[in-house]
């Protein structure tokens, strides 16, 4: 039994290590990440593997904080970020929510891409291992209320290739970059948002 106990003692120092090697790592790869322009293919999966929803769409982060995430059709939405706020637009509902930023990564964890990468280590626990030549990050949240289990985040070298979202229910979420620009010019109207005429409105801002 001691020595057992030993042997975890001397192992438990190089877990730790590791883990804090693997955020050390995540985090210079998105603190040098200034802007990036993509196209995606995202897939909701349910437990069994079978495919519940696909869709498609275009992603734009650039630092700090800002996002424009769009889908196309059937499932249209945009989610615009400048830095501050949020906006949530579902055009079939005609219905924009606003929200401020402190709850940014629970709804949209693509927004660590752009530039909110110093919440990682108060908000996660990162590990890391290498799959089929890539290089992922797993990243398990501290906070139980989180909406996800855990968040992936795939790299092949030095680009973002891939990133998963699981959920209590089993259900994950991938997400499948291509035509990916990164440190590119980004067009700063992208992040900005003008609620429609006639839509809903949902403000969900503190101050309000």
């Amino acid at each position: 039994m001691i020595q057992r106990f030993v042997l975890l003692a001397c192992l438990l120092p190089s877990l730790v290590l590791a883990d804090t090697q693997a955020t050390d790592e995540l985090l210079q790869r998105l603190q040098t990440l200034n802007s990036l322009q993509a196209q995606f293919e995202q897939r909701t999966l349910a437990k069994d593997g079978k495919v519940l929803q696909q869709l498609t769409g275009q992603l734009q982060v650039a630092r700090p904080g800002k996002m424009r995430w769009q889908t196309d059709d059937p499932y249209p939405q945009l989610v615009v970020s400048d830095g501050e706020l949020l906006w949530i637009y579902d055009m079939d509902l005609e219905q924009v929510t606003i929200r401020d930023m402190d709850q940014r990564v629970q709804q949209t964890p693509a927004l660590l891409l752009s530039g909110q990468a110093d919440a990682i280590k108060g908000n996660f626990n990162v590990s890391a291992d290498n799959q089929d030549g890539q290089r992922i990050y797993h990243l398990q949240p501290l906070d139980n209320s989180q909406l996800f289990e855990e968040l992936r985040f795939a790299y092949q070298g030095e680009q973002l290739a891939r990133m998963e979202i699981l959920d209590a229910a089993g259900q994950r979420t991938e997400i499948r970059f291509e035509q990916v620009t990164r440190n590119g010019q980004q067009d700063a109207t992208a992040f900005v948002f003008d609620v429609p005429e006639g839509v809903d409105v949902i403000d969900g801002r503190h101050d309000r």
